[in-house]
């Protein structure tokens, strides 16, 4: 089976497949208008990822706006924040849109695995799953002649952070099966940050107790953010000027750059210093076994200095960002030779 590790994150979506290609897009939905001169620049053509303007046909046909268009095009956008991503209209345009890229050029079964935070995978884990096994759209790009149906042969459903783990140390995992010894991944998403630990016997165990879930995360920048630019301008930020203020410290308002950057580190210290003080309590005295730990997720440059002193070995993993994606990818190709041997 063709197989696709996908991380369809609050803030943004972040999938590869097993050829090595790779996206990302902020998880924004907007409802799609007719822009008859999107492609008079060729913009279209060359970057697809940021002009997805996708048709779904499934007897009624809808139009959106994902990813990058939205943030820059669409009207009335704004971040999903719901409980029950599962049942979300913008759920659907955000996997069929990274599906449409991701999915292989020939008709193939293909093997999906993804995640949910770790208090969800308990509680929506089964419903997630039945909803991706019985998904079927017919996917376009407007402008492009392509159609595919976007189905899944298979699918897995993981715990977040877990596929951090594994994209983490897989490739060396006798470098950290030291008898006793603990692994502890901190995975620093949008929405939430969920922190992982596993014990080293013949195989890593899971320690449910030392694992959870903490709703704070890089939204929580935004929200500084926007109240800061209010409190100084009297007036509230779209989404897109948001981000730019976000990805850069500054915004251009009113014939002057405002410059927010000192304000903005001092939310993420103090961000970083909750989430360290909530981990170090659930982790207590054994935190004295730890091996490493682990700094992933979409946050996780952004916190990295005010969360390396966790613990003395804190590693920021290869490529924060996607070590969810690419370690669901690496699950899949486990479940396989799994099914193989059986």
């Amino acid at each position: 089976m063709f197989k696709i590790g996908l991380d369809l994150g609050y803030g943004y979506v972040k999938g590869v497949n097993e050829t090595g290609k790779g996206i990302v897009f902020p998880s924004l939905v907007s409802a799609a208008y007719d822009r008859p001169l999107s492609t008079l620049f060729g913009g279209q053509k060359e970057n697809p990822i940021n002009n997805m303007h996708l048709v779904i046909t499934n007897g009624e046909k809808e139009e959106y706006f994902v990813g990058e268009l939205a943030r820059r095009e669409g009207h009335n956008v704004s971040y999903a924040f719901d409980e029950d991503k599962i049942n979300h209209p913008s759920t659907k345009a955000l996997l069929a849109a990274a599906s449409m890229i991701l999915f292989p050029e020939e008709d193939v079964p293909v093997h999906l695995v993804t995640g949910l935070p770790l208090e969800q995978f308990v509680k929506q884990k089964a419903e997630f799953e039945d909803m991706l096994k019985n998904f079927k759209v017919i996917v376009s790009f407007k402008g492009d002649q392509k159609v595919k149906i976007i189905k899944f042969a298979r699918v897995t459903i993981f715990p977040q952070a877990a596929g951090a783990v594994y994209g983490a140390i897989l490739d060396n995992i006798q470098k950290y099966l030291i008898q006793g010894s603990y692994i502890g991944l901190i995975d620093i998403g949008f929405k939430t940050t969920d922190f992982i630990t596993f014990i080293a016997e013949d195989k890593l165990v899971l320690r449910e107790d030392l694992s959870g879930t903490i709703n704070l995360g890089m939204a929580a920048v935004n929200n500084a953010a926007d109240k800061l630019f209010t409190q100084k301008t009297g007036s509230k930020l779209d989404i897109p000027e948001l981000m730019r203020l976000i990805n850069t410290g500054k915004i251009f308002y009113k014939g002057k750059e405002l410059d927010f950057s000192q304000e903005l580190a001092t939310v993420k210290a103090e961000i970083s210093r909750v989430i360290k003080d909530r981990i170090k309590s659930a982790w207590g005295s054994k935190i004295d076994y730890f091996n490493v730990v682990f700094l992933a997720g979409g946050g996780a440059k952004e916190l990295q200095s005010g969360l390396s002193d966790i613990y003395e070995k804190t590693i920021l993993v290869e490529d924060p960002q996607f070590a969810n994606a690419k370690g669901f990818l690496k699950v899949a190709s486990i479940e396989e030779r799994k099914v193989a041997a059986s």
